[in-house]
């Protein structure tokens, strides 16, 4: 009988330990939510997978020769929603949403528009490890699991189309030649690991700023036309890049 009072008395000391922890997490930040800011550092075109686009249009040329590096960016800003919640007072869970993308245009000598629009979209959940210091600064390090697309828009079309061109698919000289397009996207795991700080500013809001890696590899065979057609031989393309993101969140 003693042995069971014992493991009671246990249990209910675990229990209220437990308690206290959740109890003296929640005075200081029970939850927030608001925009967050991403900033991409070499995310760029893979020049491997996309070589090609340079037949589509010699205006563009990813391997960065000559004066052609239009559509190769070194950088993309994401912009987001992040919301996270405290579960004890060292551990949070959130959940991020945001999408970025980099468009470039080019006009030829017979006065062809073109247009390339790279798109990222990622969104997961978050988990974090903070220090829980008593002053308003803490320090963490957590990392976002989750899924993303990537996708790449590009079309060519004659300048100063009439809307009945467009809808008909024609060119203004009646002959559908120089008017195409195409859009192949893929989805992507993604793992965000990364270090940063958060700062409440006062009792209702506060900011958090963070640097990390952005793992995202697209698989071979993934991509599809339009979102529906398989290409089957489609190359694995690494969307790899460094990160930095800012959010400015409302405690509730």
């Amino acid at each position: 009988m003693k042995r069971w009072v014992t493991l009671f008395l246990s249990m209910l000391a675990w229990l209220g330990s437990v308690q206290a922890q959740f109890a003296e997490g929640q005075p200081v930040l029970r939850g927030a939510v608001g925009p967050a800011f991403s900033y991409l550092v070499s995310f760029e075109l893979d020049e491997t997978a996309f070589i090609d686009l340079s037949s589509f249009s010699s205006e563009f040329d990813i391997t960065l020769e000559g004066n052609k590096s239009i559509i190769n960016n070194s950088a993309m800003i994401v912009t987001g929603f992040e919301g996270f919640g405290e579960v004890t007072p060292h551990w949070t869970i959130g959940m991020y949403a945001g999408q970025g993308e980099y468009l470039a245009y080019a006009q030829d000598a017979a006065r062809a528009d073109y247009m390339i629009n790279f798109t990222i979209s990622q969104v997961g959940v978050t988990a974090e490890f903070n220090t829980h210091s008593r002053s308003r600064l803490k320090l963490l390090g957590g990392s976002l699991f989750g899924i993303g697309q990537a996708s790449v828009a590009a079309s060519s079309s004659p300048e100063n189309e009439s809307w009945t061109d467009i809808i008909s698919g024609n060119d203004p000289g009646g002959v559908p030649s120089t008017r195409k397009a195409f859009e192949v996207s893929a989805w992507t795991p993604v793992i965000q690991p990364y270090l940063g700080l958060r700062f409440d500013i006062s009792r209702t809001m506060g900011f958090k700023t963070i640097a990390g890696w952005n793992e995202q590899v697209a698989a071979a065979g993934s991509w599809r036309l339009y979102h529906n057609k398989v290409i089957t031989d489609s190359p694995e393309v690494p969307l790899r890049a460094l990160f930095f993101r800012f959010q400015l969140y409302v405690i509730l």
